[in-house]
């Protein structure tokens, strides 16, 4: 058996070894990267912004529907400057 047979076998050899590895790091689903505090108050106005929004159509047509949509212009206000601080952040970058 010559030195490049040998060889090739050794690789046969190590290639099958390797390949479960390989096949479970491909399937491995990525683990999400933790959210950055920018971030996390991002997720949190967007959800106030939500419960905003389904105040307003709770209260319509109703007395309380004008402080609602009050509530509702500076909820969206207020997310809209963090992700404008965000975005400002980025672009200096």
């Amino acid at each position: 058996m010559s030195n490049l047979q040998e060889a090739e076998a050794r690789a046969a050899l190590i290639a099958k070894e390797l390949l479960p590895l390989i096949a479970a790091a491909l399937v491995r689903k990525a683990e999400p990267r933790p959210l950055s505090p920018k971030e996390e108050a991002i997720m949190v106005a967007c959800g106030e912004l939500g419960r905003a929004v389904d105040r307003l159509e709770q209260v319509k047509f109703t007395a309380a529907e004008r402080r609602a949509r009050i509530t509702l212009e500076t909820t969206a206000r207020n997310l809209r400057k963090l992700i404008d601080l965000r975005e400002a952040k980025h672009a200096r970058k």
